[in-house]
């Protein structure tokens, strides 16, 4: 049964002469799983909004929803979407207009949050989740309307590992009873048990795919999804596919960024988030990453860090001084998770001049970092009109032209292809090279050989492992199983086993073919 049908649609936004979408045809039938590629701003995002709210857009051509069609959207920013204030309530709030029996709407509720691994009691208050526990109380709110098509936008960049293994089971489920979902998705290996049909959208044209697209080397690490995967000493990660780095910490740590004294960081009335025992510290030359799943408190402590809660002031030493609001000017530079709360000028040329003019910086930096990220292109566009991924280009743009001291990126390549990804570590690579200090968070380990240690958040524990070898220890063989369980008959697998078969290592790079 067709549930959904393009046919010939073109689009264009109002202010680009240039189509976004050139006569698109597209069909989903009962049950199936399609997963759209695509480089970053090639128009995923727009593509599921069209097909969910066609009555939104001034498109040619014609999209057909069968009668009686219930849709479901799950976009990138959950903030987008989210409008109550605790869990129990978003997720309700679709029953409650559908005017569901309470009984009824409590059990459907709990099964719903149960199906995206949210464990948390109704009451809990969404502004005290994390950006990747709000995806998921999104995707809640959605399921719970059991709807005939559900729409997921970039799941992966927002979601830890283990949200990624309990995705592909509630994904699978679905469409096991005959629901339809369409995703967009740049790791599509993540996704690989459930997906159906590949697409690649590609200057305005989808083009369907004989197999999956196969990301670069260590851009786009695979997702184990055999077993719940923990940020432990077994974790996974290949070597990016770059010359590497001779020396990103200085010969003598002498030049403390950032000190932080053992500390505890936790929402008032709540158990502790996270406990420091130990001292840390970042040096200038270094790039430190700091790892924990989805919810463990990654950005409460940058939040701690920068000054914007100042409950541990007295145990965090930024340059030497305890940590303020405002007080480090162009010396701290700080990405946050949401890129568009740092946006507001009217074009990205000026959204990059304006921390330059403020602090009376050399305007011609602004055109520097937007070739070095490879973003000139979008110069005179509006940021608020980019996609996820453009954005947070841009915002690293603004941050990084200052050339500070410190750095902080809370999760900053979200919506990036591969090919972006390579262009932002280059450029981090150049700042740490130049003296600056990094601390850059993930829900999952990343960027191996540029990182000079290790700081985890586990169990509610922050931790610092000073050698790299000992956090991403390399596990050949359960990569090997992992491709094959995802589809043994896949070229990608085949490729991966007569590495093996030959004695030979085979990085990711070996098997790339298609550059996302």
């Amino acid at each position: 049964m067709t549930l959904l049908a393009l046919h010939e649609v073109s689009f264009r936004h109002q202010s680009s002469s240039v189509a976004l979408f050139k006569k698109l045809n597209f069909t989903v039938i009962a049950g199936e799983c399609h997963c759209i590629c695509g480089e970053t701003g090639a128009g995923k995002s727009s593509l599921l909004q069209l097909m969910a709210m066609p009555s939104e857009f001034d498109f040619k051509g014609e999209i057909l929803h069968s009668d009686g069609l219930r849709l479901g959207l799950v976009m990138q920013d959950p903030h987008i979407q989210l409008i109550r204030e605790t869990v129990g309530a978003e997720v309700a709030f679709g029953l409650e207009n559908l005017a569901f029996p309470a009984p009824e709407m409590l059990q459907l509720v709990l099964q719903a949050l149960q199906q995206v691994g949210l464990d948390l009691p109704l009451d809990t208050q969404v502004s005290n989740l994390s950006l990747g526990q709000k995806y998921r109380l999104m995707l809640a709110a959605q399921l719970v309307l059991r709807p005939n098509v559900i729409f997921i936008d970039e799941p992966w960049a927002q979601l830890d590992d283990a949200g990624v293994v309990e995705l592909n089971e509630a994904l699978k489920q679905l469409v096991d009873s005959g629901v339809s979902v369409v995703m967009t998705e740049h790791h599509s290996a993540a996704f690989s048990q459930v997906i159906n049909t590949h697409w690649l959208l590609k200057n305005g044209v989808l083009h369907k795919q004989d197999k999956a697209p196969i990301q670069k080397a260590e851009t786009c690490p695979l997702t184990h999804l055999a077993n719940k995967p923990q940020l432990r000493e077994n974790t996974e990660l290949w070597r990016l596919n770059m010359p590497a780095v001779q020396a990103i910490t200085v010969s003598a740590q002498t030049d403390i960024r950032l000190a932080i004294s053992p500390l505890t960081v936790q929402f008032t009335d709540k158990p502790p988030l996270i406990e420091l025992s130990q001292e840390l510290q970042l040096y200038a030359g270094e790039m430190v990453g700091l790892f924990g799943e989805n919810g463990c408190g990654k950005t409460s402590l940058l939040n701690q860090i920068v000054g914007i809660d100042d409950k541990n002031q007295h145990a965090i030493l930024m340059l030497g001084k305890p940590v303020k609001l405002g007080t480090f000017g162009q010396d701290l530079g700080f990405l946050m998770q949401r890129p568009s709360r740092q946006l507001f000028e009217v074009s990205v040329q000026q959204e990059v001049e304006f921390s330059l003019k403020r602090f009376g910086l050399p305007v011609s930096r602004a055109s520097e970092i937007l070739t070095q990220l490879n973003i000139s292109h979008l110069a005179a566009q509006s940021p608020h009109k980019l996609s996820y991924g453009q954005q947070h280009l841009v915002a690293l743009a603004s941050v990084l032209c200052l050339k500070p001291k410190v750095l902080l990126l809370d999760d900053p390549f979200a919506g990036l292809d591969s090919q972006y990804f390579s262009y932002v570590i280059d450029a981090l690579t150049d700042f740490c090279l130049q003296g600056g200090a990094i601390l850059i968070t993930s829900h999952r380990p990343i960027m191996k050989t540029r990182l000079s240690k290790v700081w985890q958040i586990a169990d509610g524990k922050l931790t610092q492992c000073f050698q790299r070898e000992r956090y991403f220890h390399n596990e050949p063989h359960s990569q090997l199983e992992q491709l094959s369980q995802q589809g043994q008959d896949s070229q990608q697998g085949q490729d991966f086993q007569k590495g093996q078969a030959s004695g030979r290592q085979p990085a990711l790079a070996d098997m790339c073919e298609v550059n996302l």
